[in-house]
């Protein structure tokens, strides 16, 4: 839901702040008053191209900023945590314009590429205008007026069912390229008679480090321990043993007179057998340690080919082991190539079929869910005004086509505007008015999908009136109880319908031209909406605002 819009030095906006409810929003004001800025900002924020123009005059650059609250299992919070750009269930955008003509966008703080705002755009907004066709004509658009209405699990399980064959695909094009080149194979044996002939084993590497530090050291070692043994136990001269051995006997001399000195001589009786077993520990160190030169070259000589292989593959020694492994199995699978071959090919034939039978299976649904919206469309048309009109969904299979992760269904969606006009596509039979007209009755048709829940209606009510205008406010207040919704009406009809109502007028400050919106309380309406069926001031105008405002 779009809780608050903010525009700055925008077109003739020189600073707006708008806060928004649930429901449905009505906006209005005169021919003229600008009320399509604030459907351009929102496009821009929404990721349209930026045009340098819009920035207001005198100004370097124009902010727009927009916060929403996405619900709980939204599509477009589930696009944030996968772009980790979520915090929690609110959403901000914000984008600078500036008049060098370049753009900035961020989107909760982090900077964020147009393509971004855009593809988080079509999740959050639908903006239903002049422009209507170029969104109901993208196949996209078509395709998920459908599958949101069939079991879930059938586009699914096409989707899965495709991944599964692409990665066949592209397994049986690895083999294929790498048997089409013999110079792979000899490369692949040569490398692995290197590394078999190596042999290194899981974890040696770090045994060998170790082991030639140790011999390496040898001397270092001997004479440390050497040290460590006369210090603890030289007849000599005064050892820490002998010390030890004359204040054990100095305390055992005196420990029957103060009970205090019991466990100062039980500690240095400790302190004695600790001593006794480092000598004898060091003794036998001293018997075994001796130097190896012709074991310290071995080791040198095979942690130098190890780290000299480790380079030539670019990877850790520590992971020769594994690439070993890794190649070898390459290499088996390239010398069984027919076998090999054979396998791929027929992996990829049964992942084939199972797509066309998941894909044959999701087109009869879609055909039955086109049956009944052509049905329901037909029905919410004549409501809206268009008794003759007619929608046509054709959901063709194309079993042979090429797989994708959608199906194999090619859909379009053809009108007619009068009887003995045979179904076109939209954009070339259908005025800004009628694409806004079967916008709305495809939605309310199709019900609650998973799409994005603001809607924006603008020229909903072009060359409409009087009964029909009252249908189509009761079919927006329809669409507001899936979300939120807004419309530019200048038909007193709709806008009463509203939850909430702004009005958007023009003024002139210090010779400049500025827009500004307010929002509107019952009476505030009540008199907009006797402006818009003719006069504000006239009894009769008001008398009949009022009753289309308690007919809401």
């Amino acid at each position: 839901m779009l809780r608050a819009l903010s525009i700055r030095h925008f077109a003739i906006i020189d600073a707006l702040e708008l806060e928004f409810e649930p429901g449905f929003t009505a906006i209005t004001g005169e021919t003229g008053a600008g009320k399509s800025i604030l459907i351009d900002a929102m496009g821009l924020l929404l990721g349209d191209r930026a045009d340098s123009n819009l920035i207001a005059d005198g100004k370097e650059q124009a902010e727009l900023s927009a916060r929403f609250e996405l619900a709980d299992g939204s599509r477009a919070l589930a696009w944030l945590k996968e772009q980790a750009l979520a915090e929690d269930q609110e959403l901000v955008v914000r984008r600078l314009l500036s008049a060098r003509g370049t753009s900035r966008a961020w989107i909760n703080g982090r900077p964020a590429t147009i393509g971004q705002l855009a593809e988080l755009g079509e999740l959050l907004v639908e903006i239903h205008g002049q422009h209507e066709h170029q969104r109901l004509e993208r196949s996209e658009t078509q395709r998920q007026l459908l599958d949101q209405q069939v079991d879930p699990a059938l586009p699914q399980q096409v989707r899965d069912r495709w991944q599964q064959w692409q990665a066949c695909v592209e397994a049986l094009s690895d083999f294929e390229r790498e048997c089409g080149n013999p110079e792979q194979i000899d490369l692949l044996r040569f490398q692995v008679r290197e590394l078999d002939d190596l042999a290194l084993a899981p974890g040696e590497f770090a045994r060998l480090e170790s082991e030639q530090e140790r011999l390496a050291r040898s001397d270092e070692l001997r004479a440390a321990v050497a040290r460590a043994a006369a210090a603890l136990d030289l007849d000599e001269q005064a050892s820490v043993r002998s010390l030890l051995l004359e204040a054990i006997h100095a305390i055992n001399g005196v420990r029957e007179l103060d009970e205090r000195l019991h466990d100062v001589g039980k500690l240095l009786d400790e302190a004695r057998i600790n001593i006794d077993e480092a000598i004898a520990e060091l003794e036998r160190h001293e018997d075994t340690e001796e130097s190896d030169p012709k074991r310290l070259e071995q080791l040198d000589r095979r942690l130098q080919k190890t780290l000299d292989l480790a380079r030539k593959h670019r990877t850790e020694p520590d992971a020769l082991p594994e690439l070993a492994a890794r190649l070898r199995q390459r290499l088996e699978r390239l010398e069984d190539q027919d076998q090999a071959r054979d396998r791929l090919e027929k992996a990829m034939s049964e992942a084939l079929s199972a797509w066309r039978v998941s894909a044959a299976a999701l087109s009869d649904a879609r055909r039955l869910v086109a049956a009944r919206l052509e049905q329901d469309v037909a029905a919410s048309l004549a409501r809206l005004g268009m008794e003759r009109a007619r929608l046509r969904i054709d959901v063709e299979a194309r079993p042979e086509a090429e797989p994708t992760a959608h199906g194999q269904d090619r859909i379009a969606i053809q009108f007619s505007a009068n009887p003995g006009q045979a179904p076109r596509p939209l954009a070339r039979v259908a005025s800004g008015g009628e694409l806004s007209r079967i916008s709305l009755a495809l939605m309310l048709s199709a019900g609650p999908g998973d799409g994005a829940m603001v809607r924006v209606f603008d020229e909903v009510d072009a060359g409409i009136g009087g009964e029909t205008a009252e249908v189509v406010g009761r079919f927006l207040r329809q669409v507001a109880e899936r979300g939120q919704a807004f419309c530019v009406t200048h038909l007193a009809q709709v806008a009463a319908r509203a939850d909430h109502q702004v009005r958007v007028h023009k003024s002139l400050a210090e010779d400049n031209t500025e827009l500004s919106v307010d929002r509107l309380d019952r009476s505030e309406r009540r008199r907009e909406i006797a402006r818009m069926l003719g006069n504000p001031d006239s009894d009769r105008s008001l008398a009949h605002a009022e009753e289309l405002l308690e007919q809401r």
